[in-house]
């Protein structure tokens, strides 16, 4: 797929999922390394969690484990070996706080905050994991920038619910500066209009320049409108004004479904022209 990317001119993102458990059982982690989790002389509670997404149960190692987080970490390097020096591949997605997919998710309803407690979560942790999952990607993809999808962890986990992914932020652009883009993959038609002030997307607006999104879902085709909160809405319309609430907050790129790119040219020109030009509608 790089090869065939780069051979049409195109610049590559490369993101590598890793969450929702043993991939036996629907997730996206190999059973050897849940394997590998298991063999370690803890306590299972506090190596592994399980949360209930919809009707599947789903259980993964903590984001802390040490075991998990070696193992992540060389797969980082073997990918970085294989790929940074390859021209096409401009951005690499990192991540460490992601319960289900490569977006940020720690689950964080009362019982699951409990449950995180007693697994042995503190914000300290979670930092420290960002960190080394950080500097890891930084490190093997010299040549790239990193993209970290940032989000909440509920009122109950930490300081704010935003103080794992603010410090994450912080301390990469420290160590690596200008290479850490920030984005958040729920773009709609919804969102706080910029600069989302007291609500989830100020981050984003606060760790400008470097800053990105992906829609919420596609828009062709989605009888529920979920990109419009559930409110009917043609797709085209959708879109365009999808990507001028995300333009507003000074994102670079956008990430949109391959479904809409296909059936909604002009709404997908639009937003390239947008993305380019970074101009008011």
């Amino acid at each position: 797929m790089i090869a065939r990317a780069a051979a049409a001119g195109k610049a590559v993102l490369v993101r590598v999922g890793t969450g929702g458990g043993d991939i036996a059982l629907g997730g996206s982690c190999p059973t050897w390394v849940m394997n590998r989790v298991a063999d370690e002389p803890l306590p299972h509670s506090q190596k592994f969690y399980t949360f209930h997404d919809g009707q599947r149960s789903v259980t993964i190692a903590v984001f802390w484990d040490p075991v998990w987080l070696a193992k992540k970490m060389a797969m980082i390097t073997r990918l970085g070996a294989r790929y940074s020096s390859n021209p096409a591949v401009k951005i690499v997605g990192a991540s460490f706080a992601n319960a289900n997919t490569e977006d940020w998710g720690v689950p964080h309803t009362p019982p699951e905050t409990t449950a995180w407690l007693a697994a042995g979560y503190t914000s300290a942790k979670m930092i420290a994991a960002g960190r080394q999952i950080i500097n890891a990607t930084m490190a093997a993809f010299p040549n790239q920038y990193v993209t970290l999808a940032v989000g909440g962890n509920g009122p109950s986990l930490d300081p704010d619910p935003h103080y794992v992914a603010r410090n994450a932020v912080l301390n990469a652009r420290a160590s690596w500066p200008g290479r850490l883009i920030v984005q958040k993959n729920s773009l709609g038609t919804f969102i706080p209009a910029a600069p989302g002030t007291d609500t989830p997307w100020e981050l984003l607006w606060n760790s400008r320049p470097h800053v990105a999104g992906q829609m919420v879902y596609w828009c062709y085709g989605d009888n529920t409108y979920r990109v419009n909160g559930g409110v009917p809405i043609n797709p085209s319309p959708a879109l365009v004004n999808s990507v001028d609430e995300g333009v507003a907050y000074g994102m670079k790129y956008i990430e949109i479904y391959r479904k809409d790119v296909l059936n909604l040219l002009s709404a997908t020109h639009y937003a390239h022209t947008r993305l380019q030009s970074g101009s008011d509608p």
